[in-house]
Formats: C-alpha cells, sequence, structure tokens
C-alpha cells in the first residue's frame, strides 16, 4: 500500500548545531515522495543554515523574526502535501518516528504527537501531550517523570505540543492555522482545542519518539515566556473552552497563582526556579490576556458556527484530561 506523501517543516531562528542535528536524524526517515522545508524567522543571512543544502531541505527566509505561530504558518503555506510534520528546531527523532505517526494518521484527519524525550540523555519525558487545568492552563504530560510503560498506550490528550506534531491538510482547511497573535507559547494549545470543537481527534502515538532540548530558544522559565503563557491561555480559553468555564476562569486562575505563589516562597516545585521578573510578568500576561477578550471572543462567535462539539461535550474533552493543582505545583 503506497504511503501518504508527507511534508516535514522545521521552525528555525539560529540554525546551527541543533538543526543540523534534526535534519540528520529525519532525513533518512523520509521517502522519495516526501518533501523537506526549514523556516527561518530571522533577517537573511543571520542564521547558521549550511546544513540545509546538505539535507535537500527547500530553505523559506523570512526575511524578520515574525514569531513562531506566523513562522509556522508560512511554512505550511510551502507544504503541498496531505500530512504535515511541524518541528521545533531543537528536536531530533529516533528511529522509525516518521512511520509511527504516518500509520497512525492513516486512520482519519487530527493532531498526533508524538513522546517527546529530554535530550539530556537522562531517560526522562518532555511531554506526552498537554492535560489542561479548569481555566485553561496547559501542563505537559509526564514532564520530567522517567520513561516507562506507564506511557506506551496510545489514545487521545487534552492539547498537542508544537515542539513536534503531525497535522493533516483537513484540520487546516477546517479551523485555519495558528493564531499569529499569540506569536509563542499556547498558540499548540489554541490550535489543539479549535481542531477538538471541530471534532477532529488529539492523538497521542507512544511509538513515536523524538528528543528535545526544551528551553533552547527561550529558556525554560524566563520572563518573556511566562508572559506568552498567561497571555495566550486567556485568549485561547476564551476562544474555545465551554463558556460556564470561562465564566469561572478567575477563581481556579486565583488557586493556581496563589498555590505557586506559596510552593515558590517555599522553595518547592517549578515556580521557584523562575528568573527574576517572572512572576510580575504572569500577572503582565493576565492582564494582557484579559485586555484581549473582545477579540478573542469574537474569533470564538466565527468558530462557533462550525462546531462539531457542543458545551457538554466539551466539558468532558476538559474533564477527562484535567490536571490537578498538586500536578501543577510539583
Amino acid at each position: 500500500m503506497p504511503q501518504t506523501p508527507l511534508s516535514a517543516l522545521i521552525i528555525t531562528h539560529r540554525g546551527g548545531a541543533l538543526l543540523a542535528r534534526g535534519l540528520a536524524a529525519l532525513r533518512p526517515q523520509l521517502g522519495p515522495q516526501d518533501t523537506l522545508h526549514v523556516a527561518v524567522s530571522n533577517v537573511p543571512g543571520a542564521a547558521d543554515l549550511t546544513s540545509c543544502a546538505a539535507y535537500g531541505a527547500e530553505v523559506l527566509n523570512l526575511g524578520a523574526n515574525v514569531g513562531f505561530a506566523r513562522a509556522a504558518n508560512l511554512g505550511l503555506a510551502a507544504c503541498a502535501n496531505t500530512l504535515i510534520l511541524l518541528l521545533n528546531d531543537d528536536t531530533a527523532p529516533l528511529p522509525g518516528f516518521v512511520d509511527a505517526l504516518r500509520a497512525a494518521a492513516a486512520a482519519r484527519p487530527g493532531l498526533y504527537q508524538p513522546r517527546i524525550l529530554l535530550s539530556d540523555g537522562s531517560g526522562r519525558l518532555d511531554n506526552t501531550g498537554h492535560g489542561l487545568f479548569p481555566d485553561g492552563f496547559n501542563w505537559a504530560r509526564g514532564r520530567e517523570d522517567h520513561d516507562s510503560a506507564a506511557y506506551d498506550l496510545p489514545g487521545e490528550v487534552g492539547a498537542c505540543s508544537g515542539a513536534a506534531l503531525l497535522v493533516h491538510r483537513d484540520v487546516l482547511d477546517a479551523i485555519g492555522p495558528f493564531d499569529e497573535d499569540l506569536e509563542a507559547f499556547g498558540e499548540d494549545v489554541d490550535l489543539s482545542l479549535r481542531a477538538r470543537r471541530r471534532g477532529f481527534p488529539l492523538v497521542y502515538v507512544p511509538e513515536a519518539r523524538i528528543v528535545h532540548d526544551l528551553g533552547a530558544t527561550y529558556g525554560r522559565y524566563t520572563p518573556r515566556k511566562v508572559f506568552l503563557v498567561e497571555r495566550n491561555r486567556v485568549r485561547a480559553a476564551i476562544r474555545s473552552l465551554p463558556m460556564s468555564a470561562v465564566l469561572t476562569m478567575p477563581a481556579w486562575t486565583a488557586l493556581r497563582l496563589g498555590g505557586l505563589a506559596a510552593a515558590s516562597a517555599s522553595g518547592r516545585g517549578w515556580s521557584a526556579r523562575v528568573e527574576s521578573g517572572a512572576k510580575r510578568a504572569a500577572l503582565r500576561g493576565l492582564f494582557a490576556g484579559v485586555a484581549a477578550a473582545p477579540d478573542a471572543l469574537a474569533k470564538r462567535r466565527a468558530d462557533a458556527d462550525h462546531w462539531a462539539l457542543g458545551e457538554w461535550a466539551m466539558w468532558g474533552h476538559l474533564l477527562k484530561h484535567r490536571v490537578r493543582l498538586r500536578d501543577v505545583l510539583r
């Protein structure tokens, strides 16, 4: 049976050794009908792209640092095949990665999430998709857990990670591409929730394994990243979560941020590792998300005419893939 052609798209800012590593791992897994693209979100000549020619990658120079969402969208527009594999430049697929995702995606159009491992050799996970806190905050499933049989079962997830994602063209035709107003961080959750509202599955494929240098571009807990995460989860939640969940969002957010502040003060959990200024950045992001509520509501109204999942069904998705406060605080 012939394989469905695939377009692989890598988004890069600096190029260099990480991009070369990813291309070297990916190129042997692509078939003769597959295409390979690198979208460069930087001024021409500012990134080290010497590896692209060596691995036959088509380079799309975007001329500026346009943000991940816009860079991905411009790259997606250059991809002609039915299946599109979107990768960060700080990822490197392990053997069998492409075949596993392609086989899973043959079942039906959707978003397909691989098993993403940290690249530090520790055998720990970056994520296996995302769960959702009731205010729309996403939490990486398995983050820093040791890779084990507990993560071997396929199934659906609350949202997919944009670090490594296979998307079917039919999904993008139905819901549109990434929301460029989000720039970076949370644009993958927004896309996932919009896809789920339209009835497309968000599928975890454990056989597809890839390593990721977590935080290689923005850092793990920088103020800029924290700002974008908080702002964008508000916008994504208003656009796609049940309206009753949106109305209770302030209470859940107060509980989450209060818990994080308490954990940080006692030196516990990831919140104790954030960089200086990140806590203020979280509040600024929250206010920026609220200020953008009219735009998110307008997009919600435009989406709603085409939703396949109503409010109760979307509540089912949120509850099935919920994360608890203790998970967020650990």
